[in-house]
């Protein structure tokens, strides 16, 4: 496929976005209910907050070996399976409010499941992609995504709250349905993947056994797990982009705690600190559209160099102004260049590896981002007290400038060319 058009009329890709689509509305909708009933049922804040806790736990977990999964095995049933587990399990949730037999212990157990599901193999569904789109055309169909995941974002909690209104139950309904939309549609999906074992290993490429005899020398899950770290660290450019994003990640998310629990303690109205989170959908809205018209058309290592300093020097006038406004605007323009990252130079690693290490080259660039990120929360309260805004946002800039001095002084990131150019380019 050589152009934009030409894989909105594939109907692999089009059955592929259904699915991926119909996941995250259904994340949507019942990410900001699940709170809610958590403390509707426990009547405990600290109950709901736990929950929620113990999500990300396991998310982060199962996620390190999710990868390995999702590349051990066909992707298309593991993407089915994913949509009929979530579909069942708010689909149990919400009957159980129906009949008034929902409590916390059911609500733990059904949302440890759904997050240790969605990680062990909802990253198929990303994985997939790179067996639909061409290589030139990978970094514009990711650039598609950042636009709708943060149109979803910024709809999300609306709509869920409208439908918790209407009827706490409704939400789960909703989310069961679409989940149902997904597994539908990722069943029309027609994918040609490579599932193998490696047998050589060079510096762009990976050779595989092929299926029909596969079984007979099958390597351990272990091996193949601790292959997809070797792999990812056999050339230079991949440590250094893990390193640059996981920062940029690291500074990012300190400082989405520090805005929120800074105005918590000065007591800013609840609708006021929501909209700070619209603000971010907006600016990442805005910079999914640039990210679509400059994917395919910009050198992606000189973008990476602007989109990097400009988020840095973004959050400057909220570490001289801490006023409401001043962090709304720093914060929403912040976030504008984070889509043409994940467009372009995670584009670019992703579609330069090979299907079949698809899910475990994802784990292994987001596990540094995921430990670092578990601390930011609890950094931003300790600091806050103690040090107040401008220190401790201060802090996690220093973390963003760091990130953004490793992608000014790498050649292996400033060299990467424009998409055009990928095939020949070297990972």
């Amino acid at each position: 496929m050589s152009t934009t058009t030409g894989f909105w009329q594939s109907r692999g890709y089009v059955s592929w976005f259904t699915a991926d689509t119909a996941v995250a509305v259904g994340s949507a909708l019942r990410g900001f209910v699940v709170p809610l009933i958590a403390f509707s049922v426990s009547h405990s804040l600290s109950t709901a907050g736990w929950l929620s806790t113990l999500s990300i736990a396991l998310q982060q977990v199962c996620g390190l070996f999710g990868g390995t999964i999702v590349d051990r095995h066909p992707r298309k049933p593991l993407i089915i399976g994913n949509a009929v587990i979530q579909m069942l399990l708010w689909a149990s949730v919400s009957l159980l409010m129906v009949i008034g037999r929902l409590n916390t212990l059911i609500l733990f157990g059904v949302v440890a499941v759904s997050a240790c599901t969605t990680s062990l193999i909802g990253q198929a569904t990303d994985a997939a992609l790179r067996s639909i789109i061409s290589m030139q055309n990978y970094a514009k169909a990711r650039s598609i995504n950042e636009g709708r995941d943060a149109t979803i974002n910024m709809a999300g909690s609306p709509i869920g709250g409208i439908l918790y209104g209407i009827q706490p139950w409704l939400p789960f309904v909703c989310s069961a349905v679409v989940y149902a939309i997904a597994g539908g549609s990722a069943a029309r999906l027609h994918l040609h993947e490579r599932t193998g074992i490696v047998t050589t290993r060079g510096e762009d490429t990976v050779g595989v056994i092929s299926t029909g005899t596969r079984k007979a020398g099958r390597s351990s899950f272990l091996d193949d797990f601790l292959l997809g770290w070797k792999w990812s660290f056999h050339s230079q450019r991949i440590p250094l982009i893990i390193a640059a994003a996981s920062l940029m990640n690291f500074g990012l998310s300190g400082i989405q705690y520090t805005i929120q629990l800074h105005l918590i303690n000065i007591g800013t109205q609840p609708f006021r600190i929501g909209l700070m989170d619209t603000g971010v959908c907006v600016g990442m809205l805005v910079g999914s559209v640039l990210a679509n018209r400059l994917s395919d058309k910009v050198h992606v290592g000189r973008t990476m160099c602007v989109a990097f300093i400009m988020a840095v020097a973004f959050v400057i006038p909220m570490l001289l102004d801490s006023s409401y406004w001043v962090i709304f605007f720093s914060y929403a323009f912040m976030a504008l260049p984070f889509p043409m990252v994940n467009s372009m130079l995670l584009g670019f690693v992703f579609s330069k590896t090979e299907e079949h290490m698809q899910g475990r080259v994802a784990a292994v660039i987001s596990a540094p981002a995921q430990v670092l990120s578990m601390f930011c929360s609890g950094m931003a309260g300790s600091l806050l007290p103690v040090s107040g805004f401008t220190a401790t946002a201060a802090i996690f800039f220093v973390a963003m400038t760091v990130s953004s001095l490793i992608t000014l002084f790498t050649a292996a990131i400033k060299t990467i060319p424009q998409s055009s150019q990928w095939p020949s380019a070297q990972l």
